[in-house]
């Protein structure tokens, strides 16, 4: 395989910034294009003219025409007006990180392409950091690995009712009809049978969903293993792990304070609330608890391989999900980041 780049930065050719010579140079190229975007996981295109949401999403169509709607992530979203398939990438206030991921992991059909967009360019920080999680996967401790590969894992996710939401739970970030875009529970039961997800309704009108899923999947194309799921993401041990690294990074009073703090409230959560009962949590396939130095070992595996880079206005970052992973890191100011994503 050759050399993997990630991103692979694509910048214009003699001068030639306009979308229209973007566009036909994919077009007459595409099968290298693709193979490039294969191979190295992620294609940054900059400076060129790609100045609005809809010249974006042009883009994105051409690239992978499959494009979709359904959102069953925990980031709230926003659709934008005079597009069909492009969504604010994310409506979560600027402290609060998102960890590395491949989008949507624990769901029946994940997306296969992820696109990004920068309409606002961040005053500071508000990176979108990347990692090729076929490293990940090599990396980590064969045992551990092993485990994960014999068991699986339970992604659980617990939402409010309609009637009620903790103002003080820094975990919880929807309520169940914000996911689901309804009031209606047996449109919500429905979903769930579809997309294959355990519901269980809950207390206070409250909702459990669970994912069963295999911790690690082989890349659909270039047949690697990749570590896919959302450990680093969703387990209570994660964000205090997470903002340690995000404080070595920014080195800020702020994200201090966030790291001390998460540190407090994780410990708080783990004496008083049950793992199924978190908000958010991941657990081995047999319903036991994954240890919280696994996460660690995972989490400092990431940040080894994490590729940080500044956002320019107009870029437009290509994604394949399958291989790669991406998050936010902790911002100052406007930021404005677009989204778009395809389903096989």
């Amino acid at each position: 395989m050759n050399a993997q780049h990630l991103p692979l930065i694509m910048t214009p050719e003699n001068g030639e910034t306009s979308k229209a010579a973007l566009l036909d140079n994919i077009r007459s190229n595409r099968e290298s294009f693709m193979q490039k975007f294969y191979n190295n996981g992620a294609v940054l295109f900059r400076g060129f003219d790609i100045n609005s949401p809809a010249e974006f999403e042009e883009l994105a169509l051409l690239i992978d025409p499959r494009m979709e709607d359904g959102y069953y992530g925990t980031s709230p979203r926003n659709l934008v007006k005079g597009t069909k398939h492009v969504y604010t990438a994310s409506e979560l206030p600027p402290h609060y990180p998102i960890m590395q991921h491949c989008e949507m992991s624990y769901a029946k059909h994940p997306p296969v392409s992820l696109f990004f967009y920068c309409h606002i360019e961040p005053a500071y920080g508000g990176e979108t950091p990347l990692c090729n999680f076929r490293k990940v996967y090599n990396e980590i401790d064969p045992a551990i690995r092993q485990e994960f590969d014999k068991k699986g894992v339970i992604t659980v996710r617990n939402y409010s009712g309609l009637e009620k939401k903790s103002r003080f739970n820094l975990f919880e970030l929807k309520k169940w009809n914000e996911i689901f875009l309804t009031d209606d529970k047996a449109d919500v039961e429905r979903q769930c049978r579809e997309q294959e997800i355990e519901y269980e309704w809950m207390g206070n009108g409250n909702l459990r969903l669970q994912h069963r899923t295999p911790a690690t999947i082989e890349h659909p194309l270039t047949h690697e293993k990749v570590w896919f799921n959302h450990l680093q993401v969703f387990h209570p041990a994660a964000a205090p792990v997470e903002y340690g690294y995000i404080h070595n990074h920014q080195h800020r009073a702020k994200t201090l304070f966030w790291t001390v703090f998460l540190n407090a409230v994780v410990k708080a959560k783990s004496l008083t609330t049950k793992p199924m009962d978190q908000s958010m949590n991941v657990l081995f396939g047999d319903g036991t608890p994954v240890p919280d130095n696994y996460v660690k070992h995972v989490e400092d595996i990431i940040w080894k391989n994490l590729v940080i880079f500044p956002w320019k206005k107009n870029d437009v970052l290509a994604i394949d999900n399958f291989s790669t992973s991406h998050g936010r890191l902790p911002f100052e100011g406007k930021r404005e980041i677009l989204a778009a994503w395809s389903v096989a």
